[in-house]
C-alpha cells in the first residue's frame, strides 16, 4: 500500500515538475504581461483618480487587489486551454494511462494552474513598493498571513478553474464564462472597495455580495498587506475559501469524472 502511494506521488511529482519546467521558459513574458496589467490600473488609481475625488490610498489598494488578478483571470484562459485539449489534442487523455488514479489527474491539472499563476505574481507587490514608495504603506504587512492567504487564492483559483470546465460543453461556450460568471464576481468581488464600503451602501446587497467566493479573497489580502482595519476578519476569509477549494475540487471531479468517462 505505502509503496503505492509512493508511485502515485512519484508521477505526480514529475507532472508538476514538467510544468515548471515549462513555466521557467515562459516566466518573463508572464511577468511582463502582469506588469502591463498592473501599471495600467494603479497609475490611474494612483494619481488620476484622486483628482476625481477618490481617496489617495485608492492607488495602494489596487496594487493588492492587481496581486489577484493573474490567478483569477487566469481561469479563463484555464478553462478555455483544458477544453480545447479536449477537443483536439486530447493530452488528458495520455495522462490517464500513467500508473496513478485519475482524481490526482484532475488535482495536477489545479494545481498546475495555481503554481503557474502564483509565482510570477510574486513580484508585484515589491515592484510597486519600489516605484510608489510612501504611497504604498506596508506598515501593517504580515508575511505569514500574505503567504498563507495567496496560496490560498491560487488554489481557490485553480480549482475553481476545474469545477467551471466540468460544465463547459465546448470552447464556443468559453466566452460565456468571462462575460456571465468572472466579470460579475470581479466587480462585485470587493476588487475596488472594500466590503463595508458596499455594506454601508446597501446592507441587502452587502450581505447578497457574501455569496462571491471573491469577496473573501480579496478581503484576506488586502487585511494581510494594509492591515485588518475595515475588513473581515482574516482567518474566516480564509477558512470561508477553503471551504469553497474543497465544494469546487469535488464538484469539478464529479463532473469531470462523468465527462470524460473514467472507470
Amino acid at each position: 500500500m505505502l509503496s503505492r502511494v509512493t508511485s502515485y506521488m512519484n508521477v505526480f511529482g514529475l507532472l508538476l515538475k514538467t510544468d515548471l519546467v515549462i513555466l521557467l521558459k515562459i516566466i518573463v513574458g508572464k511577468i511582463v504581461n502582469i506588469l502591463f496589467w498592473s501599471v495600467s490600473i494603479v497609475v490611474v488609481a494612483t494619481y488620476i483618480f484622486p483628482k476625481l475625488g477618490m481617496t489617495e490610498t485608492f492607488g495602494q489598494f489596487m496594487v493588492v487587489s492587481s496581486i489577484v488578478a493573474h490567478s483569477y483571470w487566469g481561469i479563463w484562459n484555464s478553462t478555455y486551454m483544458f477544453i480545447n485539449d479536449l477537443e483536439s489534442n486530447n493530452e488528458i487523455s495520455y495522462k490517464l494511462i500513467l500508473p496513478m488514479p485519475s482524481w490526482m489527474v484532475i488535482l495536477q491539472y489545479a494545481i498546475k494552474h495555481s503554481v503557474v499563476k502564483f509565482l510570477p505574481s510574486l513580484i508585484v507587490l515589491p515592484f510597486f513598493k519600489i516605484i510608489l514608495g510612501n504611497r504604498m504603506d506596508l506598515s501593517h504587512f504580515s508575511f505569514f498571513k500574505f503567504t498563507f492567504i495567496f496560496v490560498t487564492i491560487c488554489l481557490f483559483t485553480g480549482f475553481f478553474f476545474i469545477c467551471i470546465a466540468g460544465f463547459v460543453k465546448a470552447t464556443n461556450n468559453v466566452e460565456n464564462v468571462g462575460i456571465r460568471l468572472l466579470f460579475p464576481l470581479w466587480f462585485f468581488g470587493a476588487t475596488q472597495y472594500s466590503w463595508s464600503i458596499m455594506h454601508s451602501i446597501n446592507p441587502t446587497i452587502g450581505y447578497f455580495t457574501l455569496l462571491n467566493p471573491l469577496v473573501y479573497a480579496m478581503e484576506g489580502i488586502h487585511s494581510a498587506v494594509l492591515g485588518p482595519s475595515g475588513y473581515l476578519s482574516f482567518w474566516a476569509c480564509a477558512g470561508v475559501l477553503w471551504g469553497f477549494i474543497l465544494v469546487f475540487g469535488f464538484v469539478g471531479m464529479v463532473r469531470l469524472k462523468k465527462r470524460l468517462d473514467f472507470v
